[in-house]
């Protein structure tokens, strides 16, 4: 199987993920506004937002040793493979096990005063306390669908997990339409982990039968050893909880329910579009671990060129065509009109597209372990971002967080361009040509979308889609030449040809 038979089987099924991801925040949304009301909504993403941060208790182990793991099966090391398996699933369980009897705590903790919400300190603490279980069971079910990236599957673990958000999207939904109690919702979620671990490990167990979780080897030489680059995954994992999390909690205290639901809705809209971007940098994950495992620079380097000319030709033209019809999208979406305001999805837009942009030279760093550097950038300006977020959305509201978050990814795509510059000095074929191209691009795109947007946000729906596609076209025109993509179009069309041909024949 070659390159991009893998990367494209691993893309339809991250595809297929941005699907069930974009089922989920079409539908959850309306049902909750409608059954629960806004505060409660508000008061449920401020419950689910308190625990997130539990995601991080791996330690980043599930990433680490997956990716050890895929290196030691190539080179058909069983031996060494299950001992470092077995060691690693057994920390987990552990980190996993403590977590469970520390979060206990949470019943005796002032959680509705803290957070300031109308339900009772007997709801609040029970949801939070189940919302964590199943954060925890979350963790060890990413942990076994993980292993199918050992068998050069991890396609197949993709859609294991979509399998998964389907089923909770459509429990979650039935019990939210017959408005039962956020406790009820919490229990139902943490079931439907269970089920899923359950299955998985029966698939393992029958496809796979040599690549089994076991529990029964251990090498405490080799906790130190795994303990400290997935310490530094676990920095990255704790940096998701600070930039989306966090904020969710500082705004419910600082400005209330109203606004805490404004700008989950906003980041959604532009998350929903950024998936289909991010998904084209995940598929390459695998090939990079194996490309950088044997030590394949020229394809490496290749990979990487080409993939950035796409997803930057892509970035502008998805980005700035959902900012131009996100009025439209509220109206129809959740009859919420009133939550859209020109210039906080202006600047959305822009925090948008730098993390598409980031999110591609985050892989080459992330997917190669050479992640540490990349750790410390990502989760210390986090920090930063958590600590001054207080007082500037006490000044400035939701605004004074968009233009705090806006310049830290700026601070931080920055950094990661000079790790990734590192990363290939040796090969000479490294150019900054295209971020400058992306940086233009992106500048007057914004501008111009902003002053045409402030302009049609009133205005018919028709009016609205044929703007929003105006702009993606003549974008996309401008892309296709500034970023080059003819000669990528040509070399997929030959490689096309050639398997078509060699079919025929």
């Amino acid at each position: 199987m070659g390159i991009l038979t893998r990367i494209l089987k691993i893309l339809a099924a991250l595809l297929t993920s941005n699907v069930v991801n974009l089922i989920t925040k079409l539908l959850l949304p309306p049902i909750f506004l409608y059954r629960y009301g806004t505060t409660l909504y508000g008061e449920w993403l401020a419950l689910s937002g308190a625990v997130a941060y539990l995601s991080t208790l791996s330690f980043g182990i599930q990433t680490y040793v997956t990716q050890d793991l895929t290196v030691r099966y190539q080179r058909n090391d069983l031996e060494r493979y299950h001992l470092q398996q077995s060691t690693s699933l057994r920390v987990l369980l552990g980190i996993l096990g403590t977590a469970a009897l520390i979060c206990l705590v949470i019943f005796t903790l002032p959680i509705q005063r803290w957070l300031r919400l109308t339900i009772s300190h007997r709801v609040a603490t029970e949801t939070l306390y189940l919302l964590a279980l199943q954060i925890l069971l979350g963790v060890l079910f990413s942990y076994f669908t993980g292993m199918y990236m050992v068998l050069s599957r991890a396609h197949i673990g993709v859609l294991w997990v979509n399998g998964l958000r389907m089923t909770m999207v459509f429990a979650v939904s039935a019990a939210a339409w017959m408005r039962c109690s956020f406790p009820v919702l919490a229990s139902l979620q943490l079931s439907v982990f269970g089920l899923g671990i359950v299955l998985v490990l029966f698939h393992i167990r029958r496809v796979a039968p040599e690549i089994f979780p076991k529990i029964s080897l251990w090498d405490r030489s080799a906790v130190r050893a795994i303990l400290r680059p997935s310490g530094y995954f676990g920095l990255i994992s704790m940096s998701t909880f600070l930039s989306y999390e966090v904020p969710v909690l500082i705004l419910q205290r600082e400005v209330g329910p109203f606004v805490v639901v404004a700008f989950t809705v906003m980041r959604t809209i532009f998350s929903m579009c950024r998936q289909v971007l991010d998904a084209l940098t995940q598929a390459m994950a695998a090939e990079i671990t194996r490309l950088f495992g044997r030590g394949e620079w020229r394809e490496l380097t290749i990979l990487y060129n080409y993939s950035e000319r796409l997803v930057f030709s892509l970035i502008p033209v998805v980005n700035l065509g959902v900012l131009i019809v996100s009025p439209v999208l509220l109206t129809i979406w959740l009859h919420k009109p009133a939550l859209f305001a020109v210039f906080p999805y202006v600047i959305m837009a822009a925090i948008s597209m730098t993390l598409t942009a980031k999110g591609h030279k985050f892989q080459f760093q992330f997917s190669t372990n050479t992640h540490e550097q990349l750790a410390r950038i990502m989760f210390f300006s986090y920090v930063t971002l958590a600590v001054v977020a207080v007082p500037m959305v006490h000044w400035l509201g939701m605004l004074g967080f968009l233009y705090l978050w806006l310049a830290v990814e700026l601070f931080q795509i920055i950094r990661i361009v000079q790790l990734n510059l590192q990363l290939f000095a040796h090969t000479g074929e490294h150019t900054l040509k295209y971020v400058y191209r992306l940086v233009g691009v992106g500048l007057i795109g914004l501008c111009g979308a902003g002053v045409l947007l402030a302009h049609t946000h009133a205005s018919a729906y028709r009016t609205q889609f044929v703007a929003g596609f105006g702009v993606s076209l003549t974008l996309a025109f401008a892309s296709f030449f500034l970023f080059d993509m003819h000669a990528i179009v040509k070399k997929l069309s030959t490689r096309i040809s050639q398997r078509v041909g060699w079919k025929n024949a």
